[in-house]
């Protein structure tokens, strides 16, 4: 994965009251973070009641679309400051399982899907402060985007593909590193573009539809794709030369997914701000 980007007091506050304007005229310049969070947020933010939309932006601190997707990758960003938040970001279910087991999978409640019901827990929570309140959100945010990149559902004794070796031409990688990146970035350059062309392709009435479901129906969701739609369509030990359309031909799958996370993010901060 790219290198969290660490951003000071005043260059959040900034970009807080600059970030709107700059979307408003023109495609994102910056990059704040990996753009697979950055669309998923900013689907989720385009899906929001009026009452969410309201009240995520008081909990931000401005306006929400905008905070959603500057704070979308918040939780790689402190990771090197938090250790103890590094499990909360996948579950690995060993491919040839049935599914999700939270006793195998989960152990200690350390992982994606729990942390996902913790985080909605502390925002419901009417003692819970300020800050506790906003890192939850943070952190949901991050969270439920990470649950539907597949390979942070799965595992096939590598460590979620990171250390399956994979060459892109002649461009060595690993598998995680392609699904958390490269296949994001084929689908185009700017998120809030690819953000706009996923919603387009998604009727009102299949909205609801996708929205559905639980953290662990997700997680069993995803590890489906990364055990039929990748790891069944590699050998079992890299390195691996990936095809030259590899990236091409997983749109249609990463799509999906991106607007899966974007879509549920949404239902679930519609429940929690009513």
């Amino acid at each position: 994965m790219m290198a969290p980007v660490c951003y000071s007091k005043a260059m959040r506050m900034a970009a807080r009251f600059l970030l709107p304007f700059l979307m408003a005229i023109s495609p994102p310049a910056f990059a704040w973070g990996p753009q697979g969070h950055e669309i998923v947020a900013r689907i989720a933010a385009d899906n929001l009641t009026p009452s969410a939309h309201l009240r995520i932006s008081q909990l931000l601190g401005g306006d929400a679309p905008a905070l959603m997707v500057l704070d979308s990758n918040w939780a790689d960003e402190i990771r090197a400051d938090r250790p103890d938040t590094a499990a909360w970001h996948f579950v690995n279910i060993e491919i040839g399982a049935k599914g999700y087991d939270p006793r195998r999978d989960c152990p200690r409640d350390d992982c994606v899907v729990a942390q996902i019901g913790r985080d909605a827990a502390a925002l419901r929570d009417p003692r819970a402060d300020h800050a506790a309140r906003l890192d939850a959100l943070r952190f949901l945010i991050h969270f439920v985007g990470d649950l539907h990149q597949p390979l942070h559902a799965a595992d096939r004794h590598d460590k979620g593909g990171n250390s399956f070796a994979v060459f892109e031409g002649r461009r060595r990688s690993n598998l995680h590193r392609v699904w958390d990146q490269d296949v994001v970035e084929a689908l185009g350059p700017d998120a809030m573009s690819v953000a706009g062309g996923i919603e387009r392709g998604i009727s009102p009435q299949d909205k609801g539809h996708i929205a559905a479901g639980s953290p662990t129906d997700w997680a069993n969701e995803s590890f489906q794709v990364a055990a039929h739609e990748i790891y069944a369509r590699l050998p079992s030990n890299g390195p691996v030369r990936l095809p030259r359309d590899y990236t091409d031909r997983e749109k249609a799958v990463v799509r999906q997914q991106l607007a899966r996370a974007g879509l549920r993010l949404a239902a679930m901060l519609n429940t929690i701000f009513r």
